[in-house]
């Protein structure tokens, strides 16, 4: 580094940011493990739908059926968990890598399962591996973000879980063409595939610039803070360092101030209020009926009329379309802006639902084909307006409320919540759907209108902004970075730099 480029002036205006390709692409490989997350999650419904897998482990009753998917999620409830300590301790990074290990293993256990106990065995330690994941890569792709393109690089984590999903959902749909136990065990063998890439390439991946701040690696978090992030105009490295010099000093204020604990988190009032929002957006997500559509879209189309290989073919269909609306919200969500997607998204998620109340409750076990085909319009139709709005946001949103210092404590309350939410709609949904049929969907109506209300009353904006910056939304005023610069006199030095490319990469 020279020594013309190793100070700027103080007040100085830093050059915005812009997106490499070196940030996009540690993002997008990053995201390799959300794909992991979606095929884990998704590969299961059409897997036990075929007939080799029930007579392979016959008598296959209804109570082991709920087992094997249950148990998923009581495996990511714990890994959630287990990652809001790894992220911290052994950083970000790490936590992907551990993560990759454990799925990994848990593939080649359900796919070579010979009885149901070693199936559902796998099944709990898969979703302790991809909780890990769904709570960390979020958490990861914010820090490397340049504040004005957080929005898409965040949100490449849902992109991600929705091809998963559908790529699921299309695997299960060709297997089902296939015969013996090929039929289930190819499916759930290409939940390895994921992983094995994640392991090969997570050592060329950098650590985030922000947890090494806070683990006192200063030097090594700003060569790696100039990697990700390249400044417009011609003191591209001196506004880097004034932006870097500025999140230093406040990471290091927070930190004099600050003891991270889970009591913290709840006792500040800042800190209650970030994880209010968090557990409310998350909250709204799973109470839009997103999932019950998802899990339960092959008996809504039995119940319109559809039979046979139709039915999965659909719901390869239903698949696709989230992430292809999932794509249009990552091209503009940091334009729109966070509240504004969310509300509206909440208002127009209820009308859906009240069309498809409507239409569910007049053509089910008829055969008019004309209100057969609009039912199955609008379940789609809900899966695009969805993928619009919360879909993304609620992983953009979640990390970037948080503080540094809670940011993993506060996502594993709030992905916890989610989890939560998503058993008990996932236990109650069946029972539901029995008793009083469409009318459950009045459910969701009602729990948008109010999600819709409270984010346009309740929640703050943050686009464009740093992630320190919106620590000021919340009442966080670190002393003055222009004060604690002009201590040490007029200039920002850079810390002083040594050869940290085997740490970066170790």
């Amino acid at each position: 580094m020279k020594d013309t480029a190793t100070h700027i002036e103080v007040g100085a205006p830093a050059a915005q940011a812009r997106l490499t390709w070196y940030t996009f692409n540690c993002a997008l490989f990053a995201a390799i493990g959300s794909l992991l997350y979606g095929i884990d999650s998704g590969i299961i419904s059409t897997t036990i739908s075929h007939d080799t897998f029930k007579e392979y482990f016959a008598p296959y009753t209804d109570d082991i059926s709920g087992a094997v998917v249950s148990t998923f999620g009581a495996g990511s409830f714990f890994g959630v968990i287990c990652a809001g300590w790894t992220a911290d301790r052994f950083g970000r990074k790490r936590t992907i890598q551990v993560a990759a290990l454990i799925a990994l293993v848990s593939g080649a256990i359900q796919a070579g399962s010979v009885h149901v106990g070693m199936l559902i065995a796998g099944r709990i330690v898969g979703g302790f591996a991809v909780g890990m994941m769904n709570m960390v890569i979020p958490i990861y792709n914010s820090e490397i973000a340049p504040p004005r393109w957080r929005g898409l690089v965040s949100g490449l984590h849902a992109q991600f879980v929705g091809f998963g999903f559908a790529a699921a959902n299309w695997i299960g749909y060709g297997c089902s063409f296939s015969t013996g136990q090929f039929q289930w065990r190819f499916p759930l063998a290409v939940q390895c595939i994921p992983a094995i890439v994640l392991l090969a390439g997570i050592a060329f991946l950098p650590f985030s610039p922000r947890w090494l701040l806070e683990n006192g690696r200063s030097e090594e978090a700003f060569e790696v803070y100039k990697k990700l992030n390249e400044a417009d105009g011609t003191t591209e490295e001196a506004a880097q360092l004034a932006k870097f010099t500025e999140m230093r000093i406040q990471m290091e204020e927070y930190n004099k101030n600050v003891v991270p604990s889970y009591k913290t988190l709840f006792s500040t009032p800042a800190y209650r209020k970030r994880l209010m929002l968090a557990c409310l957006v998350q909250a709204f997500t799973q109470l839009s009926g997103i999932n019950v559509i998802n899990y339960y879209q092959t008996t809504l189309y039995q119940g319109v009329g559809i039979t046979g290989h139709n039915i999965t073919l659909l719901a390869g269909i239903y698949g696709l379309v989230g992430p292809i609306a999932n794509m249009v919200c990552l091209a503009y969500i940091d334009r729109w802006g966070r509240k504004p997607t969310m509300w509206i998204t909440g208002i127009v998620m209820s009308c859906n639902m009240a069309i498809l109340m409507a239409l569910t409750s007049q053509y089910t076990g008829t055969t008019n084909t004309t209100g057969q085909g609009a039912t199955i319009a609008f379940i789609f139709t809900f899966s695009i307006v969805y993928s619009l709005g919360y879909n993304s946001v609620h992983y953009i949103y979640v990390p970037e409320i948080l503080s540094q210092a809670m940011r993993a404590r506060g996502s594993v309350v709030s992905v916890c919540c989610n989890i939560v939410i998503n058993i008990i709609l996932n236990q109650i949904s069946p029972r539901a759907f029995a008793s009083v049929g469409y009318k459950y969907y009045a459910l969701f109506l009602s729990t948008n209108i109010v999600g819709a209300a409270v984010v346009y009353m309740v929640f703050v904006e943050t686009k464009g902004r740093t992630l320190e910056e919106i620590g000021e939304l919340f009442g966080e005023k670190p002393k003055s970075t222009d004060d604690d610069l002009k201590q040490s006199g007029t200039h920002a030095q850079a810390p002083a730099t040594g050869d940290n490319s085997s740490s970066m990469q170790s």
